[in-house]
Parts: structure tokens; C-alpha cells; sequence
């Protein structure tokens, strides 16, 4: 078997996710406020050897999301969805998504202390950086800062996150019922952070889970965000189109990492890609074709509203794009782009696409995958996709996103997984217990680094 392992996270967005039509599929589930909905997903990916569940976060109703079932639409607490998960398996990771900007260190660090406690050390925290109108509202004793500032924010958040979960030796709790003492005093430190944007005291009231601390993740992609995830994130989550767009991030957060004294290969990049799965070739054609009959244009509108951050409801879907977002936006730059973006993205998928676009033909486009790559065909044909960018060095590990749910997750297990352990890129057992047990081989140290 291969040294360097393939990593699969399975993407828990719902009612919709990077295809918006998702919800409508006739083999997609309804009551998502189904606990046991919730732990058969856990169980199916842990069956397949996945792992990680991955669980993103919004903290901001949107009316057009919740009218059209868009992603978000609906949002439980992450954390309570993943105890659900971690309840009902015992090696599948669960990564949980909490805002650094809304959320106070001492919070974050025994809310995922507890839970990669109870969890048996299963768990990371993707870390984001909220921003926005609607969600600020929601947080009016927060102080708003700009792009720049958040992660500079973000940065005292997580390092002073850390010095908590550090706070406790491995040796500080003796629990000794002969001498009295549960826990030794000297083992316990006491941080007394004092930054810019956040003071924390401390200690934790927690010792280190069986993995040390929770993993952590990162998915921003300015400049500054790069600079961030080297920083601190052993995953780091992407959607890009093609394979150089890929193999240039990779080796770009690798080289970002060396510069911030990490080892590079600490830093693995985890692509977002869509499987659409057949007997045949043909038919994995005709289900692409069928998905994108569930795609409304005004959800798609609505949707890609959001993506480019201009209003284009109520505009006629038969505008040339370009003229609907020069219309709407003090940027029109911004819809060319995106139409570029957009007309890669078909490439890729062995789509061509003319340059006098609707709205609608944008919006239905963008709406079927938001950017994320369409992987169709049998089960050994998207294997080989996966396992060529991987064996290139572009990727290290995939989070696939469903199209209908959960029961894409099964196809992948039964069609796609078997072939990616025959090709001894991916594990037919659990090596650890724990989430950085299967990922690093090894457990955190405190004062260590990731």
C-alpha cells in the first residue's frame, strides 16, 4: 500500500449545498431535524473509512435562501450536530466550523475541548473569519473590523485557543484516591493572554483529549488568508477548477508554511469536488443531465446573488449576464470574472460555453456546483480523477459534496471507495482512534506546534 493516503471528508450541507437543487432530488431525505437521519450519515461514512464528516456554519438568515432551500437554509448549532454524529460512530473525524469573529477564545476552547473529549479525540475546528451585514447584526456588541483586521483578530483568537487546550500537561490529572490529589497543580499553567483584539486568563478546565487538541482547518484564500491557514491549519479546504489552479495553491500554503517554521508536509490541501455516479458512463451522463431539471432559475439567481455579493433577483433571466450585473453593481469587472471563472469550470467539465450568456444560463450554470468539479462517471472512472490529482501532487484529500442526501454518500461508498483501496491510495482500516492519529500519524504534543 502506498505511504502518502488519500483523505475523504464528506460534506454535511443541507438542504442544499454546492448544488442547490439538491433538497428536490426524489432519493433526498426531508426532515433534516432527524437526529437518527444524522447518525445513519456518520455511520455510512465511517463504513467507507472516511475521515471526516465536515460540518460548515452560518450565523445570518437569508429570506431567498430559505424560500429556495439554498445552503444554510436551514442551521443547526455545528457542535450539537456533531456530538450526534460522534455518538453514533468511533473513528469517523467530524470537522466543526466556528467564527474566530463572533465566538470568545475561552468559549471556543471548552466547547471543542469537551466535545474532542467525549468524542475520544475525533475532532477539528475549522476556523472562518464572519463578515456581513446580516450577521453583525445578529453580534452589535462585536466591533466591527475590516478584512485585514479580522484575521489579525483571528490570529489572537486561535493562539490564545491553543494556550487554553495547552493550559493542562498530559501528567496533570492524577486522580489518586490514596493521597487526595485529582489533579497536580504544577502541571496546570496559566496563560494570561493579552493581545491587541483579545485578553483571556485562563487555565482551561479541561486536560488534553487523546488527540492533544482538536484539529484545525482553514478555508480563506486572500492573500492575508493564506498567510493564516500556513500559520496555523493542517487542512486547509479549496475549490478550484482545474489542476494548475490546484497544484499552485498546494505548493504555495507548503512554501508559506516552511516561511512560518512549520514542516510542510504538517499542511495538506483538501479540494471540494461533486461525484456523479453510474453503471455506465452514459448513464452518469444522463443523472448530470437530470440534476440540473431541479435547478429553478430564481433559486439560481438568488443564489449567485449571494456568491457576487449584487442583487440580481427580479432582473429578467434573459439579460446577457454582463449586462445584468452592470445594471446592479458599482463594479462591473465583477461579473466578467466571474463569467471566466465560470467558462473554466465547463472546460473542465468537458462543457463549452458561449460568451453572450444570460442571466438565467449563468446563474443555472454557477448553481449546479458553485465552482466545485463534477466528477462523472463510473465508479473506477471517478476514482481515476481522484487518484490522478492526487498521485500528481495537486491534492491531498478530497471533500465530497453530495447530490442528493444523504444517499450520495452511499453510492460513493459502494462505487468509488473500493476502487481507491484497490489502488492502495486509501485505507481499508482505521490506523488510530483519533482524527490526527489518522491524518499525521503521530499525537499532538503541547508547545509542540499542529
Amino acid at each position: 500500500m502506498s505511504q502518502r493516503q488519500l483523505f475523504l471528508a464528506g460534506y454535511i450541507l443541507f438542504p442544499g449545498n454546492h448544488y442547490i437543487g439538491a433538497w428536490r432530488h426524489p432519493y433526498s431525505e426531508r426532515d433534516f431535524n432527524d437526529r437518527a437521519l444524522f447518525e445513519d450519515v456518520g455511520r455510512t461514512l465511517e463504513r467507507a473509512k472516511f475521515d471526516m464528516a465536515f460540518i460548515p456554519e452560518t450565523l445570518a438568515h437569508n429570506p431567498n435562501f430559505a424560500r429556495f432551500g439554498l445552503s444554510n437554509a436551514l442551521k443547526h448549532e455545528p457542535t450539537q450536530l456533531a456530538a450526534v454524529i460522534a455518538g453514533a460512530t468511533r473513528h469517523l473525524g467530524i470537522g466543526v466550523t466556528l467564527s474566530a469573529s463572533y465566538n470568545a477564545p475561552y468559549h471556543l476552547a471548552r466547547t471543542l475541548g469537551s466535545l474532542d473529549q467525549f468524542s475520544g479525540g475525533r475532532v477539528a475546528w475549522n476556523i472562518i473569519m464572519s463578515k456581513g451585514e446580516a450577521t453583525r447584526a445578529n453580534f452589535p456588541f462585536v466591533e466591527e473590523l475590516d478584512r485585514e483586521q479580522l484575521y489579525d483578530r483571528g490570529d489572537e483568537v486561535v493562539e490564545s485557543t491553543v494556550a487554553l487546550w495547552d493550559s493542562w500537561s498530559a501528567d496533570a490529572l492524577v486522580v489518586d484516591k490514596q493521597t487526595g490529589v485529582f489533579a497536580d497543580p504544577a502541571q496546570i499553567a496559566t496563560p494570561d493572554y493579552h493581545g491587541k483584539y483579545v485578553q483571556v486568563r485562563g487555565p482551561l478546565t479541561l486536560p488534553p483529549s487523546p488527540q492533544g487538541k482538536p484539529v484545525l482547518i482553514q478555508a480563506g484564500d486572500s492573500p492575508r488568508g493564506r498567510r493564516f491557514g500556513a500559520k496555523w491549519a493542517e487542512l486547509v479546504f479549496a475549490i478550484e477548477n482545474n489542476e494548475t489552479d490546484l497544484r499552485a495553491k498546494r505548493d504555495d500554503l507548503r512554501r508559506l508554511a516552511g516561511e512560518a517554521g512549520r514542516d510542510p508536509d504538517s499542511i495538506k490541501l483538501i479540494a471540494a469536488v461533486q461525484p456523479i455516479i453510474g453503471e455506465t458512463t452514459e448513464i452518469a451522463r444522463a443523472r448530470q443531465q437530470f440534476l440540473n431539471t431541479l435547478i429553478g432559475v430564481d433559486a439560481a439567481v438568488a443564489f449567485l446573488s449571494q456568491f457576487v455579493r449584487v442583487d440580481l433577483t427580479g432582473l429578467d433571466p434573459d439579460l446577457r449576464f454582463t449586462d445584468a450585473v452592470a445594471q446592479r453593481a458599482t463594479d462591473a469587472t465583477a461579473g466578467v470574472r466571474l463569467l471566466e471563472n465560470l467558462t473554466a469550470l465547463a472546460e473542465g467539465n468537458g462543457e463549452t460555453l458561449g460568451s453572450e450568456l444570460s442571466l438565467g444560463e449563468v446563474a443555472r450554470h454557477f448553481g449546479a456546483s458553485e465552482f466545485t468539479p463534477q466528477l462523472v462517471g463510473t465508479g473506477a472512472e471517478v476514482a481515476d480523477q481522484l487518484a490522478r490529482l492526487f498521485e500528481a501532487d495537486a491534492v491531498d484529500g478530497y471533500v465530497l459534496s453530495p447530490t442528493h442526501f444523504p444517499g450520495a454518500f452511499d453510492d460513493i461508498a459502494r462505487a468509488v471507495v473500493p476502487e481507491l483501496q484497490r489502488r492502495g491510495i486509501f485505507r481499508t482500516e482505521y490506523a488510530d482512534t483519533t482524527l490526527r492519529g489518522n491524518l499525521a500519524g503521530r499525537r499532538y504534543s503541547p508547545g509542540a506546534g499542529a
